[in-house]
């Protein structure tokens, strides 16, 4: 008996044994086999916190992160298209161009033309800068009394410079920039040089302008406006006698003097604002030149320029086809003015203003505030074509 116990004890241990050697074979020496993909299984009766499915688990998520890892698979493929985008934008940048602005009217230029911004915004700063990317363009623009030649970095290759053509005492300063320039070019520092002249015309740093309803629609106090200087023996003194006639000085907001004032004092600077902003006309007569900044600041307010329609000395107004025939390019882009020859004209001028609806003055400030947004983004375009055309290199052999 007990060695029939001994023997199943034994038989025991040894299959023990072979169970436990087949066992690590199993798990540790037998090769695996990849198991073929299966579909993952859904549970009719609803989902469960853990469902074991043969070897596989069943995520009751798994639909949601597939679309998880999908969106965001195509996300990461739009931002890549984005940068590709904005390396290829900056690739089509083909024009550096630097301006410096050494006459009034280079700040028209920046900031009512191209409608860039300038640091600092005091107008009184020894140097502003600001830049801006338009076209094939990156243009960059200086000024201030620090900006002198040979004192500051020439940045590109490509240079617009604003320079007073006309006014004597500025042409010998503009004489020692356009020197400065050509020792540029000859020593290779730059390549193009284009060149921006004013004529005698006073800028007084005009703010850019944006339209609000009540600019459009309110009523306005005066049926005209006129502040500035009347010279001796002007057509100026004429549209003076003209206004004083029938009492049209009272209808108007006139503030006349006898001598021009170099400096704009804010007090100035406002009543000059307000009087726009208050007529529904701007008498423009003309000064030294026909063409002045007075036109463009009244359609900035949508108060209707009533211009002087005559030559002044010089040849600006001069060519082939128009002779003696000035505002060529406002009368060329369709401007929606007043144009007339004598100042005889006012009186009959100001009788139909008086019969207009209010109506009808929303709608004309309207139509004009419209053509002069338009025109400055026509000039901007014209301008930067002009740039590219001259200053790119041809494709042409």
């Amino acid at each position: 008996m007990r060695g029939a116990r001994k023997r199943l004890c034994s038989a025991l241990i040894v299959a023990y044994g072979l169970f436990s050697f087949y066992a690590a074979y199993t798990v540790f020496l037998r090769p695996r086999r990849t198991a073929a993909p299966r579909p993952p299984h859904r549970d009719r009766r609803g989902p469960r916190d853990h469902v074991a499915v043969g070897n596989e688990e069943w995520n009751p998520w798994e639909g949601e992160e597939k679309s998880e890892l999908v969106a965001s698979q195509q996300r990461y493929e739009a931002n890549l298209k984005m940068i590709k985008n904005a390396r290829s934008h900056l690739e089509q940048t083909s024009l550096r161009v630097q301006i410096w602005g050494k006459a009034a009217i280079g700040l028209y230029l920046w900031q009512h033309i191209f409608g860039g911004h300038l640091q600092p915004a005091d107008v009184t700063a020894q140097w502003r800068e600001g830049s801006q990317k338009a076209g094939k363009t990156y243009f960059s623009f200086i000024t201030g009394p620090s900006v002198v030649p040979g004192y500051f970095s020439v940045e590109t290759e490509n240079v617009v410079l604003v320079l007073n053509g006309r006014e004597k005492a500025k042409i010998t300063y503009a004489t020692q920039w356009l020197h400065y320039a050509q020792t540029l070019i000859q020593t290779h520092k730059i390549q193009h040089v284009a060149v921006v002249l004013l004529g005698n015309e006073h800028y007084r740093n005009f703010p850019v302008v944006e339209p609000t309803w009540s600019m459009l629609h309110d009523p306005r106090s005066y049926l005209c406006n006129f502040l500035g200087t009347v010279y001796k023996n002007s057509s100026r003194e004429t549209l003076m006698e003209i206004l004083k006639q029938d009492g049209l000085d009272k209808l108007c907001w006139i503030a006349a003097r006898e001598q021009w004032q170099p400096q704009e004092t804010n007090e100035s600077f406002k009543n000059y604002q307000d009087a726009l902003l208050q007529s529904d006309l701007t008498l423009c007569p003309v000064g030294i030149n026909t063409e002045c900044y007075r036109i463009y600041e009244a359609c900035s307010y949508g108060s209707l320029p009533v211009i002087e329609d005559v030559m002044t000395p010089g040849d600006c107004g001069n060519s082939s086809m128009y002779h003696s025939a000035p505002l060529q390019l406002l009368k060329t882009m369709g401007a929606p003015f007043i144009f007339i020859k004598n100042w005889k004209e006012l009186p009959a001028v100001i009788e139909k203003e008086k019969k207009m609806s209010l109506q009808e003055k929303i709608q004309r400030r309207k139509k004009l505030i419209e053509w002069y947004q338009n025109f400055k983004a026509w000039m901007r375009q014209k301008f930067i074509n002009t740039l590219e055309n001259s200053f790119l290199p041809s494709d042409k052999g």
